[in-house]
């Protein structure tokens, strides 16, 4: 516990050394103080937890701002995680209903709007009756004769870790 607390000093030490520095330098406070807080995060590996938790919550605060609804800063995370965020205003979110639209863009080339519900029915239970609204969307739209040729062996639900689901056949 002491060598912890040494090495915190001397990381303390050394960052407002650097802090005085870039201020007899002229650099203004803010890029002298940011850039000590920056190195001082880097040298105390404890800070970073402190840090990540206090610049969610500010984000949090300006999101609020801006009308959002943020319940868990853990989600604040996960959406910054995100490469694409698909919404609607056809009454998905308010209604629970959803609509394939007729021109589907596929980044693949030989790809069809047909095969893509059928991998996507793959994915799904596709014996049982639908669980929610975009199993009751795909399900509802796709050829079922296509699927007779497949015998599913194993099924892992949605898992938000991963950010899908798994149908093993």
């Amino acid at each position: 516990m002491r060598i912890m607390f040494i090495l915190v000093g001397l990381s303390v030490t050394c960052c407002l050394i650097n802090f005085g520095y870039l201020m007899a330098n002229g650099e203004s406070t803010e890029q002298a103080l940011s850039f000590t807080i920056v190195l001082l995060v880097a040298s105390i590996p404890l800070a970073i937890e402190i840090v990540t938790t206090t610049t969610l919550a500010i984000g949090s605060k300006n999101l609020v701002k801006h009308g959002a609804i943020v319940a868990k800063l853990s989600a604040i995370e996960d959406l910054a995680g995100m490469s694409i965020l698909c919404s609607d205003k056809t009454g998905t979110l308010t209604l629970n209903q959803m609509v394939l639209q007729d021109d589907t863009p596929i980044y693949c080339p030989g790809e069809t709007q047909e095969s893509v519900l059928v991998y996507a029915a793959l994915a799904a239970k596709w014996h049982e009756p639908p669980r929610d609204a975009l199993d009751r969307l795909t399900l509802g739209s796709v050829n079922f004769e296509l699927l007779k040729n497949y015998e599913q062996t194993d099924f892992m639900p949605f898992d938000p870790t991963v950010k899908r689901t798994e149908g093993t056949l």
